[in-house]
């Protein structure tokens, strides 16, 4: 793999536009049983039009096969195919009936079928679960320097009041010196131990001590620039010197020569703020951290007062809870020094102390992004850190919510999939029964016949690390109502002439913000692993699945996260079994077929006249890294149909019934309504795509970790991605959707341009 190359991406998502497909349903464009919602039929009788009966599969692996039970072997995670006694391959039904549910959800747009417990849909209070909990993601440097201080000053009746501090920005919104302008940041340095660019005047437990968090002190500053020394200085900053002890002002730092001071400012009033937590020094949450912060503000009307909404206390919460599970479930993380609001709920010793120590409250400090902080300024969220995590507007639950994809919640609600092979709802209202508590699907697998599989047994592959996927990420999962790339909100919108005739600059995409993402108008797309052309019948496992990950030049060969085959299912490999339907529409049985027909899973522009082509469902581990591809296909001469009216018929003849006697009939003959404009939408060109992959021969991959840095690199004045960065994956469904992406290498900037402009930085 090579770094800033053209590539695909291994995770994509699948749009899945609801509300648009439910409305043309309701208008007769799409067909109402495929699309749109309704409680499912009974297993008391056998509708005279619908159809029963079974067809034969037969699954061949493309690509090697992995799954089983999950154990460990001489201390090395590990997964062995189940075998019985007998030698012989044990594949559950599940599995096929997964495989096949997850491909027939997805061309009928149907709801996500297993979400986890949304908790109370009613209000999206925070549970423990992930889907109802708003996602955090991580800041970089450049967004920090915007972040504006705040201290909750006091509560009333409506909620929490807090006070904005801008330093001296209100009265000298930039500093200058020898001809350049430099922006000035909000909060003062206040060096509190440990290495750094000045020098403590006092012992380190009487600073401690005078400088507690969230005391009120008066202190001397001076202007300092930072990174001056001939090259240019980025920005300016003022230092903490001083501090009044009650009788006068004591000097606790000193600024060494080296660094260039400007002026300074006298008896100053403000509160100190510490992200590091009790008797620990600044660098002992990370090493180059030396300052803690002095929040002040020296305009002619003080602190700015504002109304902190309840919005923003359930988003700081969300922060707090994310740094605590990521100490929980990260042994790498749980061995740092967790930040002072960590350290905070870690300490608590109950769950109610706990759930106080999460929650914004009197007294407390951080840092705020403030909207329109020169006019009428809003908060949208308080963080408790500067450079650390952020959480996103709406959790996907909600998300989930306006694009009616959650789960149902009583008989009413199910979509087509939820029909076909049942359902349980997860939160019963009490008195509820029948299909509003479950409903047995319609489809059932018989055993699998694994007698034509070839199993390796002795020759066990160590993995690549199998990482969850992590919705936070947002580029991967989300698209916007008509299924694309959702793009930055404040782009410049088009006039008629320039839709007609767009210049270059107006054709760039433009990328959304972090703080973009999981905001109102966009969708959840369903996860898709585009195959990996490259792999298909490959007597081996593809290099990808089994390649050491290389972070910054280094090989991280840790076994602890990778998992062991000890056995696994060779390409070639043939598995049959029996599928039996019960009273299907004529739709529902044609939507299966359509799934279960390989030359259907082709993107249009890539299939042949002589339908040649195939594309494939997947199942087992590893799909990411082209794991788990299997050709499904009914047999020859495998489907065997017949309408209720005509078994009532053989019932009453005592001529057959069903499982005996039906006959068998042509796929072709099963049609869905409409199919000409169903395979022009963009869910199922999206599907065809990730079931065909791509056939240029460029690599199907995971972003490497400096791709990832530099994608997530954004401009200090707008929080904006740089030029090249902040890519998405591709589309499925577009025209575009067969061309590789890539993230643009870090450009140098010329030296003399380094921090030279004040034009190019924000407040900060």
């Amino acid at each position: 793999m090579a770094d800033f190359e053209p590539f695909h991406s291994a995770v994509n998502r699948i749009p899945l536009p609801r509300p648009a497909v439910t409305r043309a349903a309701g208008a007769g464009s799409l067909p109402g049983d495929l699309f749109a919602d309704g409680a499912a039929p009974g297993h008391d009788h056998l509708s005279p039009d619908r159809w029963s009966g079974s067809m034969d599969l037969e699954m061949t692996v493309r690509t090697p096969l992995v799954f089983g039970e999950q154990g460990e072997h001489n201390g090395q995670a590990c997964v062995d195919l189940p075998i019985d006694a007998q030698g012989r391959l044990v594949m559950p039904a599940t599995m096929v009936k997964g495989m096949i549910s997850r491909a027939y959800e997805t061309l009928t747009c149907s709801r996500f079928r297993v979400f986890g417990d949304v908790g109370n849909r009613r209000g999206f209070r925070r549970t423990a679960d992930t889907h109802s909990r708003q996602l955090t993601y991580r800041g970089d440097a450049a967004s920090a320097l915007r972040l504006v201080p705040i201290r909750i000053s006091a509560e009333d009746e409506h909620g929490l009041i807090g006070e904005l501090f801008y330093g001296d920005t209100q009265v000298n919104d930039y500093c200058k010196e020898r001809g350049h302008v430099y922006p000035t940041m909000y909060a003062a340095n206040f060096h509190a131990g440990g290495r750094g660019h000045s020098q403590l005047r006092i012992n380190q437990r009487r600073l401690d001590t005078m400088a507690a968090h969230g005391r009120k002190l008066r202190c001397h500053l001076t202007l300092c620039l930072h990174g001056d020394g001939g090259k240019g200085a980025r920005y300016a900053y003022w230092q903490v010197t001083h501090i009044h002890n009650g009788r006068e002002f004591l000097e606790v730092i000193r600024i060494p020569d080296s660094v260039t001071t400007i002026e300074d400012l006298d008896d100053v009033t403000g509160y100190v703020c510490r992200t590091t937590p009790p008797d620990k020094l600044p660098n002992q949450l990370f090493d180059r951290k030396h300052d803690e912060r002095f929040f002040f503000d020296v305009s002619g009307s003080g602190p700015t007062k504002v109304r902190i909404v309840s919005d923003v206390r359930e988003r700081y919460r969300a922060v707090v809870d994310s740094y605590v599970l990521q100490r929980q479930n990260d042994p790498k993380t749980k061995r740092r020094t967790p930040n002072r609001a960590t350290h905070q709920v870690l300490r608590a010793g109950s769950a109610a102390e706990a759930e106080l120590a999460a929650s914004l409250k009197v007294g407390d400090l951080g840092f705020a992004v403030v909207k329109d902080p020169d006019n009428d300024p809003e908060v949208v969220e308080i963080v408790p850190t500067m450079i650390g995590r952020h959480a996103y507007s709406m959790s996907p639950a909600e998300l989930a919510a306006a694009q009616q994809v959650l789960p149902l919640s009583t008989a009413g609600e199910a979509s087509a999939a939820d029909r076909l092979f049942g359902y349980v709802i997860n939160d019963v209202d009490d008195g509820a029964k029948g299909g509003d508590v479950a409903a047995r699907g319609r489809i059932v697998i018989g055993p699998i016949d694994g007698s034509d599989a070839r199993v390796v047994t002795d020759a066990p592959r160590l993995l690549a690390p199998l990482l969850a996927p992590k919705p936070g990420s947002a580029r991967r999962f989300l698209t916007d109502r008509n299924g694309k790339t959702p793009l930055s909100a404040d782009r410049k919108t088009p006039s008629h002439a320039e839709r007609k005739t767009p210049s270059h600059a107006e054709r760039k995409v433009r990328p959304a913000k972090r703080s973009e993402y999981f905001t109102t108008g966009q969708y959840l797309g369903g996860s898709a692993y585009p195959v990996h052309r490259s792999a298909l019948g490959a007597p081996d496992f593809p290099r990808q699945a089994t390649a050491v990950p290389d972070l910054n030049g280094q090989e991280q060969d840790n076994a602890n996260v990778r998992l062991e085959a000890r056995s696994w299912l060779r390409a070639g490999s043939v598995l049959r079994c029996t599928l039996s339907f019960t009273n299907l529409s004529a739709n529902e049985l044609a939507a299966l077929i359509w799934v279960l027909t390989p030359e259907n899973l082709v993107p249009a522009s890539e299939q042949d006249d002589e339908r040649s082509k195939q594309g494939y469902l997947r199942m087992g581990l590893g799909k990411p890294f082209g794991l788990g591809v299997v050709e499904v296909r009914i047999a020859p001469d495998g489907l065997r149909a017949c309408r209720g009216e005509d078994l009532a018929h053989s019932y009453a003849s005592l001529g057959g019934c069903l499982g005996e006697g039906v006959p068998v009939v042509s796929a072709s003959r099963f049609k869905i309504a409409n199919i000409e404009r169903l395979v022009k939408m963009p869910w199922v060109q999206a599907m065809q795509r990730a079931a065909f992959g791509y056939a240029d021969g460029i690599e199907v991959r995971y972003m490497s970790l400096k791709e990832n840095k530099r994608n997530n690199q954004t401009d200090g004045c707008t929080d904006k991605p740089h030029e090249g960065t902040g890519v998405a994956p591709r589309e499925l469904f577009c025209t575009e959707s067969g061309k590789p992406i890539r993230v643009s290498p870090e450009k140098r900037i010329p030296e003399q341009f380094r921090g030279r402009s004040g034009a190019r930085w924000s407040r900060y």
